[in-house]
């Protein structure tokens, strides 16, 4: 698996400790190199066979570059492979420092430990193999070694931790706004000025173009149609069933009671459903949506967004860009589209699907109280591969499905992060 387990990374802090006597340089896991050792214990042990003759015939450098790892510029690999009998059923300890004295006792293999190499992978699988007619009980060992002068993905024991994930829901506040007031006071759908006009509309089904200017419309009941036009509006639907544009600017939407539509079209709007089952479109630029409750469907559009679900069984797309998705609470459909999208899930936000995952681009950012301090015990414990995809359960009732068939346990925790 990408994370080590607490036996490989013992097995490695003896590799270290040997090294450091030599005088060298301690050797840092590596998830690639991870993978590939611990690929290659597995197949040996189903396979019944012990060889650094690979599946499919692969050779060590082989299945370390299929695993990922980076072999650019001027690069190394090199493999040590053992095991030893399994004895009793207490905790694996004692058969690792035999295997390592076993290595450091092997000219060609204590010549690879000591090597200029600067990245470990260690696989630890125990199971059973077959010797002179009979089955055994052992623990088998892969340690790959590489350095190259390209990308790699270090193991450093934990998850990493990322700043929690907050938009900003700052909006300017209607006092703000009159300061500025410099156009009409509107009480009827009238055409607007090129100002900042003052729309107070009553209970009609009103239909609002408000031209240029920084507006403020204020819709009441009814089923009404708000324009923004030019500026940096702000539209209120209020009661009813209502479509709010915000046309070009940086726009305030937000729709009230009923099931409404938003659509911000150009410039960095902030959008709010609130009540109602809401459809939401951000349009270019980078927006803000929030669903508000009930049953919402919201999409990014273009730019780099925010969009939240928050209560309800929200429908959440972001579309173009590198956006960042939060179902909230409820069963929430997620498609971050195109870009390097965030998907964000803190306590309570229920059972959610992400359709769409790209490994390694999308990351998944969970609250770090849902989190083993060990991912992979978090892997072993949290974790599991479905026809559907990788199921990630975070207990209390918290569940992410992220759907692939393609996807695997160990590819999805390696994007993985705390906040």
């Amino acid at each position: 698996m990408s994370y080590a387990t607490a036996n490989e990374r013992y097995f490695a802090s003896l590799v270290n400790q040997a090294r450091r006597a030599d005088g060298l340089a301690p050797l840092t896991m590596e998830k690639r190199l991870n993978d590939s050792s611990e690929a290659h214990s597995r197949w040996m042990l189903n396979a019944d066979v012990f060889s650094h003759t690979g599946q499919g015939g692969s050779s060590a450098r082989q299945r370390i570059e299929a695993a990922g790892f980076d072999l650019a510029g001027s690069w190394t690999t090199a493999e040590n492979i053992a095991y030893v009998s399994v004895q009793g059923d207490g905790d694996l300890r004692d058969e690792i420092r035999q295997l390592h004295q076993n290595l450091m006792n092997s000219p060609g293999h204590y010549a690879n430990i000591m090597s200029d190499a600067a990245f470990v992978g260690i696989g630890l699988e125990v199971g059973f193999m077959t010797l002179g007619g009979r089955d055994y009980k052992v623990l088998m060992a892969t340690q790959n070694f590489a350095d190259t002068d390209g990308q790699v993905r270090v193991d450093k024991g934990g998850f990493l931790r990322v700043a929690e994930p907050r938009p900003n829901t700052a909006m300017q506040t209607r006092a703000a706004w009159e300061e500025d007031f410099d156009g009409r006071v509107f009480t009827t759908a009238t055409a607007g000025t090129a100002r900042g006009d003052d729309y107070r509309l009553i209970a009609r089904n009103d239909k609002v173009f408000a031209l240029g200017g920084d507006d403020w419309v204020a819709a009441g009941a009814g089923n009404d149609s708000l324009n923004g036009g030019a500026g940096n509006d702000h539209l209120l639907g209020g009661l009813g069933a209502d479509k709010l544009i915000g046309g070009d600017g940086y726009d305030t939407l937000q729709g009230g009671i009923g099931h409404d539509f938003l659509s911000g079209e150009n410039g960095n709007d902030m959008l709010l459903g609130a009540g109602g089952n809401d459809r939401i479109w951000g349009g270019a630029a980078n927006d803000r949506l929030f669903g508000g409750g009930d049953h919402d469907a919201m999409n990014g559009g273009a730019g780099n967004d925010r969009v939240m679900g928050e209560s309800g069984n929200d429908t959440l797309a972001g579309g173009d860009g590198n956006d960042m998705l939060n179902g909230g609470a409820g069963r929430d459909l997620l498609n971050g589209g195109a870009g390097a999208d965030s998907f964000v899930f803190q306590t309570g936000g229920g059972a959610d699907t992400i359709q769409g995952y790209q490994h390694g681009i999308d990351r998944l950012l969970i609250d770090a109280d849902r989190l083993e301090a060990s991912p992979a015990v978090f892997m072993r414990d949290h974790m599991a591969k479905t026809a559907a995809g990788v199921v990630v359960d975070l207990g209390g009732g918290d569940r992410i499905l992220v759907a692939g068939q393609k996807l695997t346990v160990e590819g999805v925790a390696d994007d993985i992060f705390g906040f």
